[in-house]
């Protein structure tokens, strides 16, 4: 008898932990193929935004990194739907500000979507995984396009849009709201905008990038917009690496935008964050780093500080500077205690380390310059084309998808 009611007891209670885990929301790994749209057409990005906040606050999660509920995607920074019959992605929001009521490519097979990198990246990747959109949960809000074959991607945008071209440029504003929105292509790219609140297709060729990128969300109305341009049209022009947001609970976003080149975080604590930068192809970078909320602990009149290979650097107050660099320069903007927003030109490669510190008022003092710190001149290296810096990294990371389909 004994038995009969144990067995009835553990019965009951497996049925309830498998009814209570089949509505937790998952963080990481791949979504089912059963998961539909969790919400209708009506459900916007600040709906979405608001939704997310909640459920990542039940869930005890603090930073960058996406959760997922059914198809719905919830970030820190971002939110959005997947269609998990054409991998259409929709409503998606920044700050729970819609930008694209879609974003898809042409002919595209869906294969699958996977969470990765501490889940602040997600990937949708095709059937065969020659094409996929890589979604970063970060304040600059950066989405990569790749494919290894020619295609058209298109931008649905949202309501309140008012969209402008300059080259290879796209940029992309919206009414009552601070946030701007790029999307950068190669040069040989073509771009066809039908107009505000429309829609903007851009073919590419095989083995190239279209990547989306905001003036980062959390250094709003800092004054930065200008220095944001400056770097978008460096990651036009081939001059930029890669860039690192670092964030609360220790969160951490790492884009690369150039050939080979590697970010690893080797320490974090309350006075210094350390990290090791190496890229096999030798050409100068041009480095951005968001601190927002990061284990730094900044008492009143303390500063950020940066050591390059070990060495105080002494940094700009002029940001046009980095992006004109040949020789290491940085430029640092720290408006609070709690954010700052670095830019740095590494002038060649093969591995550095870089120190981002807090130094006190009692620290002797590095000196900020308005010119650039002189040193011998090297020669110039032309830099590889938008598409061919992208194109590696896309196969591999296509190559880890594909890879990641066939388990």
């Amino acid at each position: 008898m004994k038995l009969k009611y144990f067995i009835m007891i553990s019965v009951s209670v497996l049925m309830v932990v498998l009814m209570i885990n089949s509505g937790l929301c998952q963080m990481g790994g791949p979504m089912r193929d059963d998961m539909g749209r969790r919400f209708g057409e009506n459900f916007s990005a600040g709906d979405m935004m608001g939704a997310g906040q909640t459920l990542r606050q039940d869930a005890g999660m603090k930073g960058m990194g996406f959760m997922h509920s059914g198809a719905c995607l919830y970030g820190q920074y971002i939110t959005f739907d997947v269609d998990n019959l054409t991998g259409e992605i929709t409503n998606y929001g920044i700050v729970g500000v819609e930008i694209f009521d879609s974003i898809a490519v042409n002919g595209f097979e869906y294969g699958s979507t996977q969470a990765s990198e501490a889940i602040t990246l997600t990937t949708i990747a095709d059937a065969d995984g020659t094409t996929f959109i890589q979604v970063h949960d970060n304040p600059a809000a950066v989405i990569n396009v790749f494919s290894s074959e020619d295609y058209t991607v298109n931008f649905d945008l949202a309501d309140g849009t008012t969209v402008s071209e300059e080259e290879n440029i796209v940029k992309i504003e919206v009414e009552g709201s601070d946030i701007v929105v790029y999307i950068i292509s190669a040069s040989v790219d073509t771009i066809d905008i039908s107009g505000d609140n429309g829609l903007i297709s851009i073919t590419s060729p095989a083995d190239s990038s279209v990547v989306v990128r905001a003036v980062p969300v959390n250094m709003q109305g800092q004054g930065l917009d200008n220095v944001h341009g400056m770097f978008v049209r460096g990651m036009a022009g081939n001059r930029v690496g890669a860039e690192v947001s670092l964030g609360k609970g220790g969160s951490m976003s790492v884009v690369n935008y150039a050939e080979e080149m590697h970010v690893e975080l080797q320490s974090m604590t309350q006075d210094m964050i350390q990290l090791r930068v190496n890229c096999t192809d030798p050409a100068g970078r041009i480095m951005a780093f968001n601190l927002d909320n990061t284990s730094l602990m900044l008492q009143e009149m303390d500063r950020i500080g940066i050591h390059y290979d070990g060495t105080p650097m002494a940094c700009v107050n002029d940001p046009g500077l980095v992006f004109n660099a040949t020789t290491a320069t940085c430029w640092i903007s720290q408006q609070t205690r709690e954010q700052a927003q670095i830019m740095m030109y590494i002038p060649e490669f093969s591995e550095h380390t870089i120190d981002i510190v807090v130094e006190s008022d009692e620290a002797a003092e590095v000196p900020t310059t308005t010119e650039t710190p002189e040193t011998p001149e090297t020669p110039d290296t032309k830099v590889p084309g938008f598409e061919a810096l992208i194109a590696v990294l896309g196969l591999v990371l296509s190559g880890y998808v594909s890879k990641k389909l066939k388990k």
